[in-house]
């Protein structure tokens, strides 16, 4: 597996998050180049056009700007030189793909807050337009994070049949097994499922039933662990509902990172997989968000 060649650091306040420090220390342990793009929006929304605050940047971005660099000259280890940039928008939107996409980074690293809202409201906030924008594996890393990863669970499904999923459960476990290598950590893997409709409304009269269910649907479960070498020990496959499980298993595990999949709109169902964004937005551990390649 290779490691990481370019990392890319999204920085919204001048702090020495944990984000900052997984950053540096997977940079510096894959041999990566690391870029920290600071994006400051301004506090008066909705005045100078886009025109005016190129030309006159406000002030707090003078000392957003300032302060940020000064406290990554600070935290970078010795010997590492980590490339730098500010700017200064209210239209975040627009402007991070151009930047990312300018950088073509292996992975992005943004901090995140626990928080216990049910759901990223504000579609204009940097979580929110990163994971529906960015194409590069997304990691959302909260304040309490360790420096490195130790335990990594990926959340497949292995439900569906379709080749877009298949594909994805392999770059999910991918991902997962990139980031182990830099961080010499260990990879786990989740499938949750979900039983038929009439088995829960007739438990009885399905019994019969469930466990063959539950066959059919732990064998590509059980090849996917078996072609990418997850052990055993380190499989999970349970039924119920798959926030409920993978907080749960979050808890009792103690993982350190889970790997989940950002899926395409379907018609007028949900913009972005319902766990992924639940997930981050309530941040258990660290989140790494992988983009299902687009279909040809």
């Amino acid at each position: 597996m290779s490691l990481y060649r370019r990392i890319l650091l999204v920085m919204t306040r001048v702090e020495a998050h944990a984000a900052l420090r997984r950053a540096m220390a997977l940079a510096q342990a894959s041999g990566a180049s690391l870029h920290v793009l600071g994006i400051h929006t301004p506090a008066e929304r909705g005045l100078p056009d886009q025109g005016q605050k190129a030309s006159q940047p406000s002030a707090a971005f003078g000392h957003f700007s300032t302060g940020l660099k000064a406290l990554l000259d600070e935290q970078a280890p010795t010997g590492m030189h980590a490339t730098f940039e500010a700017v200064e928008t209210a239209t975040a939107r627009d402007l991070i793909p151009a930047c990312i996409a300018r950088f073509a980074p292996d992975l992005v690293i943004k901090g995140c807050s626990a928080s216990p809202v049910l759901g990223l409201v504000d579609k204009s906030s940097i979580e929110h337009v990163l994971l529906h924008t960015c194409q590069a594996p997304l990691q959302f890393v909260p304040a309490d994070a360790p420096t490195m990863p130790a335990n990594i669970l990926v959340a497949v499904d292995v439900a569906r049949a379709e080749l877009a999923q298949k594909t994805l459960n392999h770059a999910l476990v991918e991902a997962a097994r990139q980031l182990a290598s830099a961080c010499n950590g260990q990879v786990h893997l989740l499938s949750v499922y979900d039983l038929p409709i009439p088995m829960l409304a007739n438990p009885d009269l399905a019994a019969p039933w469930v466990e063959q269910v539950r066959e059919s649907l732990q064998v590509p479960f059980d090849e996917l662990a078996d072609i990418h070498g997850i052990p055993y020990a380190q499989r999970y496959f349970i039924e119920g509902a798959p926030l409920r499980i993978i907080q749960s298993l979050v808890a009792t595990l103690k993982m350190d990172v889970v790997v989940v999949g950002v899926v395409q709109p379907r018609r007028w169902a949900k913009l972005i997989g319902d766990t992924t964004e639940r997930l981050v937005n309530h941040a258990p551990c660290s989140i790494l968000a992988v983009r299902c390649a687009p279909a040809d």
